[in-house]
């Protein structure tokens, strides 16, 4: 665990490594099931993050970032913080996405005004890009933005929004034209605004964040709250995608190992019948079988990251990643608790929660349907996809 498969790290990346690993399992770790179970959006814990510098990897150096985006270096915190506590790592993601959008696309203004608090760990920014009736669709989003003297004035419904009940603002995707995918904006949309109002999603994991929705009716922004160009929007969340996808797909994949490391401890020590339970084939083959998966799931991840770094095309890769990542991890984590037996299955045990937790990653920035596409689109050309033939 803890390798980026198929790379040499550099000596940053595994300073970097070495710090995360430190912080998270000495300070997340023990901590895991209680801040879950508390449901409580942890202020304290991205401060932390921010100290450390995890939260402006992907920004320039005038707001704490490195030279150029550390897109490995953002994997391997993902992976790192995932071992010790998958929520503290899918705390970090929508900093690391949000904070990339201001930077590569808002304007100055806009910029200045609200990234170094993001960076900073003080304010957290929600990404409003899925709709109730759209879901994975987004090029079909029907969320609107019309324009108004001095401004735009939007009105729609998002729902999914990873944080949303602890955010200050969101990015909110909407219709500027009727032109498909290149009619779509991006606003950022403070929470505080006349016409807005939220709601909480209950879910089994990912308490810790919280999920909810977001409705506008008709609420007014300014010029100078949209993000990159009119009608740029979808393109640039896109691009997003293609990197969020693989360090989604690490959190997963480190929980999971915990998993692991936590079942081959466990049934080394456990006997049964007069032997440890390790020397059954039913136990220690797949025990072989998930390591050898997420092994490759993870050599996926650091490869599509290090294409991003290169500036290579990376977009069926990253979809790979997102598909075989999750399943792979929800696998290996459903095996290893059940290998505790009923242990495995309580509250007391991070393996029940560690599952619970996973498996919302095989939903998050679309499902293994949407991805397969994406591969066969790569593979086929854009009229083999689904919505290409309306």
């Amino acid at each position: 665990m803890g390798e980026t498969d198929g790379f040499e790290a550099s000596e940053e990346q595994e300073s970097l490594r070495a710090a995360v690993r430190q912080l998270a399992r000495k300070k997340y770790a023990p901590t895991y099931l209680a801040r879950s179970a508390a449901g409580e959006f942890p202020w304290d814990v991205l401060a932390s993050l921010a100290q450390l510098g995890l939260t402006s990897l992907l920004t320039t150096p005038d707001y704490g970032g490195p030279e150029r985006p550390e897109y490995v270096g953002a994997g391997i915190a993902c992976e790192e913080l995932a071992y010790a506590d998958f929520n503290v790592a899918n705390l970090l993601i929508p900093t690391l996405i949000t904070s990339y959008i201001l930077t590569e696309f808002a304007p100055d203004e806009l910029r200045n005004q609200w990234l170094p608090d993001l960076v900073a760990g003080r304010s957290y920014i929600a990404l409003g890009l899925t709709e109730p009736e759209t879901g994975s669709d987004a090029a079909a989003l029907s969320t609107k933005a019309v324009r108004v003297e001095g401004g735009w004035r939007i009105s729609g419904e998002k729902t999914s929004i990873t944080a949303v009940p602890h955010a200050q603002a969101c990015i909110v995707f909407a219709r500027t034209s009727p032109d498909g995918a290149r009619g779509v904006s991006a606003f950022l949309v403070p929470l505080d605004l006349p016409g807005i109002s939220q709601a909480v999603i209950p879910d089994p994991g990912w308490r810790a964040i919280g999920r909810g929705s977001i409705a506008f009716d008709d609420v007014l922004v300014p010029d100078e709250a949209m993000i990159g160009a009119p009608g740029a929007g979808f393109t640039n969340v896109m691009a997003g995608f293609d990197f969020t996808r693989p360090l989604l797909a690490l959190t997963a994949i480190g929980a999971a190992q915990a998993s692991i490391d936590d079942a081959v401890a466990y049934v080394q020590q456990r006997r049964t019948f007069g032997a440890p339970l390790a020397s059954n084939e039913g136990i220690s083959f797949p025990l072989a079988e998930h390591s050898t998966k997420l092994l490759a799931a993870r050599s996926l991840c650091y490869q599509a990251l290090q294409r991003r770094t290169q500036g290579l095309s990376h977009t069926a890769l990253a979809a790979m990643c997102k598909w075989l990542g999750p399943r792979s991890a929800v696998e290996a984590a459903h095996d290893c608790l059940l290998m505790f037996g009923h242990y495995g299955y309580t509250t007391d045990n991070p393996l029940e929660q560690r599952l619970r937790d996973i498996m919302a990653v095989e939903i998050a920035d679309g499902t293994a349907q949407i991805q397969k596409i994406i591969i066969a689109r790569e593979l086929f050309g854009r009229a083999f996809v689904p919505y290409s033939r309306r």
